[in-house]
């Protein structure tokens, strides 16, 4: 018995440490963050199949935009857009993303990253964002993402009109250094893209507090004449 009782306290703190651990790795993302307008937006070039070149020129951005309808594009283009916070909180089995623009709430389950085929999360009224799972890979949040509707990685500035088909895959990583943080997103899409594209895209910590953005698709759709 005595044998037996001090094999289950060895167990118990290997599996204690072992927890303690994990806990320690993980990185804290948590907080306001606002992108930063100091620092560059890294946007690969990109090099399209035919026929994601053809979906690039027939880009119309007042008919083919669906922010017009208070809907996101992608989550590259949530990222993209300037002064509006995300707020980040992290918990044991899940990580949620508040972002201040459209007022998107998006809670990822942690997963485990050798699983074929994670339990996914994705956005109502939102089907172009796919659904995302997500795990730490030591100081980095992974968000992996399927099931794209057709639509466009960015509807603005330089790289509006970049296609993005049902077949693209696309990994966030997300990285804290100090006061900084780094959304690196890696996207596969072999229908559109001869190879990857990936887009970094820098963050800094914010005081300012998340708001409410209330958008309205009549006011959403009025488009400028230039």
């Amino acid at each position: 018995m005595l044998r037996k009782s001090l094999a289950l306290q060895l167990l118990f703190w290997i599996s204690f440490s072992y927890s303690v651990g994990s806990l320690a790795q993980r990185p804290d993302l948590s907080g306001n963050w606002l992108r930063d307008a100091t620092a560059d937006i890294v946007f690969d070039e990109w090099d399209f199949t035919e026929e994601g070149q053809r979906q690039f020129d027939s880009y119309d951005f007042e008919h083919d935009d669906p922010a017009y309808d208070c809907v996101a594009a992608s989550w590259t283009r949530v990222w993209l857009n300037p002064n509006v916070l995300v707020q980040i909180t992290q918990a044991d089995d899940h990580v949620r993303l508040r972002y201040e623009w459209m007022d998107i709430d998006r809670i990822v389950s942690l997963v485990d990253p050798n699983d074929a085929d994670p339990e996914r999360a994705g956005i109502e009224g939102m089907p172009r964002v796919g659904h995302s799972a997500a795990w730490y890979d030591g100081d980095t949040l992974v968000i992996d993402t399927v099931d794209f509707a057709p639509g466009y990685i960015s509807t603005m500035a330089e790289w509006a009109g970049t296609p993005q088909s049902r077949r693209m895959r696309a990994v966030e990583r997300i990285t804290r250094s100090g006061d900084a943080l780094m959304i690196e997103t890696t996207h596969q899409d072999p229908a559109y893209y001869r190879e990857p594209l990936v887009v970094s895209i820098p963050y800094r910590l914010s005081d300012f507090e998340l708001l409410d953005y209330g958008c309205v698709p009549e006011d959403a759709a009025v488009v400028s004449p230039n």
